[in-house]
């Protein structure tokens, strides 16, 4: 008796979990055993007629035998991935026959559950990304941010923002990918500011006034600190790194005095140069020079163009100053030496900016000596417990 009149007289008395069983025999005979030609074509001819087995069973026992097996005959595999949501996602997530156009058009017709697939697949192209960010709920595009085989551009990272960025994993997912650019962390910053806004508007807790200073403080806070971090991972690229971060943050109006004012407190003159150089319309190496040498007219005929305050200028002369005499610059937090000078230099300001100046670095202050303690009660906590 041939294989399939042996399997088929089987199948016609069996119950669909027999008939599962028997599928799964079927392809490790197939896949692991010596058969001959016309033996493999045999198997593959009842393998294409319980496509058609009315239950699921039997078609998902094919998918499970199939998916991972790249001997897999591939009318196989493609005739599964249009089957029914739970089979399709088996072969989508592991079958290597699959073109990368074949995967962008299953990834913009399919349900979720097969998109949710794809997302999960090892590697990923970038044209695959862009179809299940097109079609694919909030759901997809986070399982997708999570997949660090998955090659997302910054604008693709930004377009997912965009479709589901009030969604808060895919905003954890994304600032877990060490490809994530500054741009897209600052437009996480953006969501998580909305968010936290809409909450403090909503609960009432504090008066609007305080809120939004809050919010300000806490988002120049986190730019200046990621200008930090990024500077020092892009050291080769860093004039260029403080150009893309003031230009960004000009054109979604967020470079502001108090901003710079604070990255120079944290020690970071780059920032300085960059805003200078780009509210003055120059080159910033013609800034560079004349940052070192704050106090002369250069420097001076520079900060007017950049319209910067003219009243804030003693306080950022002092800071240059007094950077530039240590050895030993601070880079992300502020610093408490660096905040005593600028409080020094406000005593030439007028007296009504004086008092916004000094009540801004009393603020800045306030944040370096929590972050100190911080630091000293998480070096507390990693002490090993006496006895």
């Amino acid at each position: 008796m041939s294989i399939s009149a042996e399997f088929f007289a089987f199948a016609r008395e069996a119950s669909a979990s027999a008939r599962a069983a028997g599928v799964s025999s079927l392809i490790c005979d197939y896949l692991h055993m010596d058969l001959s030609a016309a033996e493999a074509i045999e198997v593959e001819s009842i393998l294409c007629v319980l496509l058609d087995d009315p239950s699921p069973l039997v078609r998902r026992a094919m998918a499970e035998g199939l998916a991972r097996e790249p001997d897999a005959p591939r009318h196989l595999i493609l005739a599964l991935a249009g089957d029914q949501p739970e089979i399709a996602a088996l072969v989508l997530q592991h079958g290597v026959h699959f073109s990368e156009a074949e995967l962008a058009e299953f990834a913009l017709s399919a349900a979720v559950g097969p998109q949710m697939a794809i997302a999960r697949r090892v590697r990923l192209t970038e044209p695959v990304c862009a179809a299940l960010i097109k079609a694919g709920p909030p759901c997809v595009l986070i399982e997708l941010a999570a997949n660090h085989g998955a090659y997302l551009s910054q604008a693709l990272m930004l377009l997912m923002l965009e479709c589901a960025g009030d969604e808060g994993r895919l905003r954890d997912a994304l600032l877990m990918r060490a490809d994530a650019g500054r741009a897209v962390r600052l437009r996480i910053l953006d969501h998580v500011s909305d968010a936290l806004s809409l909450f403090l508007k909503q609960t009432g807790w504090i008066s609007p006034e305080r809120s939004a200073r809050i919010l300000r403080d806490a988002r120049e806070r986190a730019i200046v600190q990621l200008g930090a971090a990024q500077a020092d991972e892009e050291r080769q690229g860093a004039v260029g790194a403080a150009l893309s971060l003031v230009r960004h943050l000009r054109g979604q109006g967020q470079l502001t005095p108090a901003l710079i004012l604070r990255a120079l407190v944290c020690g970071d003159r780059l920032m300085l140069a960059a805003a200078i150089a780009e509210l003055s319309v120059h080159p910033i190496e013609r800034v560079l020079g004349p940052i070192d040498h704050p106090a002369g007219s250069a420097f001076a005929a520079l900060y007017a163009k950049a319209n910067l305050p003219e009243a804030m200028r003693p306080v950022f002369i002092c800071l240059l100053e007094a950077i530039g005499a240590s050895d030993n610059a601070p880079q992300g937090a502020p610093d408490i030496l660096l905040l005593r000078h600028a409080l020094l230099a406000t005593q030439e300001m007028p007296e009504e900016s004086r008092q916004r100046m000094q009540a801004f670095l009393g603020r800045l202050e306030a944040e370096s000596a929590r972050a100190t303690l911080r630091q000293t009660a998480s070096a507390w906590y990693l002490e090993p417990l006496p006895g």
